[in-house]
C-alpha cells in the first residue's frame, strides 16, 4: 500500500491489514461497522471483510475493503491496539444499517451488559440521527424496548433464546423469584410468573463443572420447593426453534412437566 510501511518478517494478520487500511491515503479512514465491532469484542462479530469509515470519498487500493462515507467527529473515534476505530456507540449506530436484525440485537445487548447505562448510546443516536437514516432508527427502537424490559440479558445464548420464545405472553427477563415473605429464592433468565415457570438458557461452557452442577442442583431444588417449574434450554435445542417454542408453550399453557436439570457428560 503506497505510503504505508509493513514489516514483511511478520506473518500477515487481519489486524495488520486493518491497520494498513486505516493508514492508507494519509490515514483518511477509521475502522468501522463490522471491523470496529470485532475490535471492540462485540458478541457476534469477528474477523472478516475490512470496513472503513471516511469523511469524504476515497479510493483505498486494497482487496476486501468496504469504504463507507459519513460524518466523523472526534467523539466518534478511539484507538484500540494502535488501530483507530469508531467508538462503541458510533459502531452500534452504523451496524444498525448494515447487519441483520439478530446480530444488531446481539451487539446492543452486549453493549448494555458491558456498559450498564444506555445514556451514552442515546446521546450518540440523538446527535447522529437524520430523517431517513436506518441505523440510528434501529438503535432507537432497541433503546425504547430496553427501557420497557428494564434489564439486559446476561449472555448471547439468552439473546438467542429470547428470539425464539419472546412472544410468550407474560414473559419477563431476569426475573427474581421470592418466597411468601419476600426473601430471595433465585433469579431466572426468563420467567412467566403467572404460570410459575422459569426458563433457563443452559450451556455446557458455564454449567458442566462439578461445582457449577452442584450450584444448579441446589438452585433447582429451591425453585421446585417454592412450586416453580424450571425449563432448561440447551444450545442444541435452539437449533430447532419451532420444536423448542412448542415445548415451552406446552409447559406454560398446558402445565406439561418440564425435563429435569441437564446432566453434562
Amino acid at each position: 500500500m503506497p505510503g504505508v510501511l509493513v514489516v514483511r518478517e511478520a506473518p500477515p494478520t487481519w489486524r495488520q491489514q486493518l491497520m494498513v487500511a486505516t493508514l492508507a491515503c494519509n490515514a483518511a479512514g477509521v475502522a468501522g461497522f463490522e471491523s470496529s465491532a470485532a475490535m471492540h469484542g462485540v458478541d457476534g462479530f469477528g474477523e472478516g471483510p475490512l470496513s472503513l469509515v471516511v469523511r469524504a470519498p476515497r479510493k483505498i487500493l486494497m482487496e476486501r475493503v468496504d469504504v463507507h462515507v459519513g460524518p466523523l467527529c472526534d467523539a466518534d473515534i478511539i484507538e484500540i491496539d494502535g488501530v483507530r476505530c469508531t467508538s462503541l456507540e458510533r459502531t452500534l449506530c452504523d451496524l444498525g444499517s448494515s447487519a441483520d436484525a439478530f446480530r444488531v440485537r446481539l451487539a446492543f445487548e452486549w453493549y448494555w451488559r458491558v456498559k450498564g447505562d444506555l445514556n451514552g448510546l442515546q446521546s450518540t443516536v440523538d446527535r447522529l440521527h437524520r430523517p431517513g437514516q436506518h441505523g440510528t432508527k434501529v438503535i432507537q427502537e432497541l433503546l425504547v424496548d430496553a427501557r420497557l424490559k428494564g434489564r439486559p440479558t446476561e449472555s448471547a445464548l439468552e439473546v438467542r433464546l429470547e428470539a425464539i420464545i419472546g412472544d410468550l405472553d407474560g414473559l419477563v427477563r431476569q426475573y427474581e423469584v421470592v418466597d411468601r415473605n419476600g426473601a430471595f429464592v433465585a433469579r431466572a433468565d426468563f420467567a412467566v410468573p403467572a404460570a410459575r415457570v422459569a426458563i433457563e438458557a443452559h450451556s455446557r461452557e458455564f454449567h458442566s463443572s462439578p461445582a457449577a452442577h452442584q450450584r444448579d442442583a441446589e438452585r433447582h431444588a429451591r425453585l421446585v420447593a417454592h412450586e416453580w417449574r424450571v425449563r432448561y434450554v440447551t444450545k442444541i435445542e435452539m437449533e430447532n426453534p419451532s420444536s423448542l417454542r412448542s415445548s415451552v408453550r406446552r409447559i406454560v399453557l398446558l402445565g406439561d412437566a418440564p425435563p429435569g436439570l441437564p446432566a453434562w457428560e
